[in-house]
């Protein structure tokens, strides 16, 4: 039972009842926020929430039983909740709470604790990188909380490392290359001076005391601790499997289930899943064939080669191409009054990511702002390895991540301040599908709002289609239908994925089974949801009007938005 247990009242007069069952939920959702804070303290510093900001979670045996109780309190409170009659608001909350309960739980059940503990996509190894970029600790009180949350640090790595070895006792273990890129992120990340990493950042330049103290805590607390979190994952490494699918571990079904339901909100059928990419993918090949021949190449591959010949198609340098991308960011702001009535308060910021972590990440990514404006979010762009990063297919991840894709819609659900914190920010723990999936329509509406500048790019808006419609042939693949490595980068390359991204993307599925999904389950029930609408009101139809409609209801899990949106 969460605490300060609550039920609706029973007030017989209707217009009271509502308000006090609203109330009641809201209260219910505020409480159960609390819990969550409490167990995801970054997810705090990341929203601007500082109270948190001297906490990391407990990865021990304590911690994972502490939060399976927070999550299964929250269901039996929502199963004894009377929730007809609410307001949409409350409705949408609840809602929420309880996806968010049923995924965590299901973790916790399938210990998947134990894969994150060695991960080069998520792990420990990303910590500071993080932290540099979320925490802010521009007051004195905001030094201690810091400097507090950098001491925690090794118990947290002690602690996941002993959840690694516990599932290696029962061989729950993460693929050997996957220990590899870990090892290496980390061995790279103690090889440089503290005073030199992102866990430096978060106090500013000109609290010279306040650093050297940070430095003191990197040097003389976390470096030895990452050592013997380092130690872990050699002794590990051996144990290591050599298959790369779930589908080869003990209940590995169940995991990836398990893994499924978490990132897309549904019960899938990974079989059916695998299908329905290779019919997505035949017709945008059809897509980008039609382009091809219109510039007047035989197929689409030689178009590319041709205009990356041509000296057009890659950037000099790092600083051309962060240009080149705050370029699209602007265009795009500008552009969206036409298709959105509501847009953020505020453009986001673009930054490189950093070298030291710039090998083994994507292309790109989003980082959300607080929220209060206190910290915009930001868009994080991979300039390593520039000969192999075409130009034409900048553009596509731009609108993804920034504008109209993943600013506009955490942004703009984050605006929504009279609404419970749960229902603002739960997103961030509610399954990534209908975020993914908004960030992937994105791209298809960029080319609607004439964002692409020539074909080029509208060809590298089709990769970028075709390379999702990969990842549900592939991720399924590895997991359910047995695939190895080279097959799986084979198919990523075939769907025309540049050779250094198919082989980042596939070691990616391979350490976060059924994320890729997410994109296109999204992004096909947001396309279903469009057509519904436009054939149901006809000449009424605005897309501003849907646009902004969907963004307000926000990150919710796909049946919930489904039945809103019908």
């Amino acid at each position: 039972m969460l605490p300060g247990h609550l039920t609706t009242t029973t007030t017989t007069t209707g217009g009271f009842h509502m308000q006090d069952a609203n109330a009641s939920a809201r209260a219910l959702a505020d409480r159960y926020w609390e819990e969550l804070l409490g167990l995801e303290p970054l997810i705090g510093t990341m929203i601007g929430d500082e109270r948190f900001d001297d906490r990391l979670p407990d990865p021990s045996e304590e911690g994972l039983a502490h939060r399976a109780d927070v999550h299964r309190s929250a269901l039996s409170e929502l199963e004894a909740f009377d929730r007809s009659g609410l307001g949409e608001t409350e409705r949408t909350t609840l809602a929420t709470m309880e996806a968010i309960a049923r995924r965590d739980l299901a973790t916790v059940d399938h210990r998947l604790d134990r894969f994150g503990a060695v991960n080069h996509f998520f792990g420990p190894g990303q910590l500071l990188a993080d932290l540099g970029s979320l925490q802010r600790a521009a007051t004195p009180e905001g030094v201690e909380r810091y400097l507090e949350r950098l001491r925690r640090i090794p118990r947290f790595l002690d602690e996941t490392g002993r959840v690694a070895e516990d599932g290696a006792r029962v061989g729950q273990t993460m693929p050997g290359l996957v220990v590899d890129r870990t090892i290496g992120q980390v061995e790279r990340l103690i090889a440089m001076s503290p005073a030199e990493t992102p866990g430096v950042a978060p106090i500013p330049e000109a609290d010279a005391a306040g650093r050297e103290r940070a430095v003191e805590v990197l040097r003389d607390e976390v470096w030895p601790a990452y050592q013997r979190y380092l130690e872990v994952l050699r002794s590990y490494r051996p144990l290591a499997t050599d298959t790369i699918g779930r589908y080869a571990l003990p209940n590995g079904d169940a995991i990836y289930a398990a893994e499924i339901l978490g990132f897309t909100t549904l019960v899938l059928d990974p079989k059916e899943v695998h299908e329905i990419g290779v019919r997505d993918l035949a017709g945008i090949q059809e897509e980008r064939m039609a382009i091809a021949t219109a510039l007047g190449f035989p197929d689409p591959e030689r178009a590319e080669a041709a205009h990356t010949a041509s000296g057009k198609n890659l950037a000099a340098t790092r600083e051309e191409l962060v240009e080149l991308v705050r370029g699209q960011v602007q265009r795009s702001w500008d552009a969206a009054r036409r298709w959105f009535g509501r847009v953020p308060t505020e453009n986001c910021e673009v930054r490189e990511i950093e070298p030291f972590r710039e090998k083994d990440m994507a292309g790109a990514f989003y980082q959300p702002g607080t929220g209060d404006g206190g910290r915009k979010g930001i868009y994080f762009v991979n300039c390593y390895d520039l000969p192999n990063r075409p130009l034409h297919h900048i553009a596509t991840m731009t609108y993804h991540e920034a504008n109209p894709g993943h600013h506009f819609q955490i942004s703009i659900e984050q605006e929504f301040t009279d609404r419970p914190a749960l229902r603002r920010f739960g997103g961030i723990f509610a399954g990534s599908s209908f975020a993914e999936g908004w960030g992937l329509y994105s791209e298809r509406l960029a080319d609607e709002m004439g964002l692409f500048l020539d074909e080029y790019e509208r060809m590298g808006m089709l990769e970028a289609q075709a390379w999702r419609a990969c990842r549900l042939i592939v991720d399924t693949g590895i997991h359910a239908l047995q695939w190895d490595r080279d097959r799986s980068i084979a198919q990523m390359v075939a769907g025309g994925v540049p050779p250094v991204d198919a082989a980042i993307e596939v070691d990616r599925y391979i350490a976060m089974p059924g994320q890729a999904l997410a994109y296109k389950i999204g992004q096909f029930e947001i396309e279903k949801w469009r057509a519904a609408a436009a054939a149901k009101q006809g000449d009424a139809f605005s897309l501003p009007a849907f646009h902004d409609r969907l963004l307000e209801l926000g990150s919710l899990p796909l049946p919930a938005l489904q039945a809103e949106m019908a």
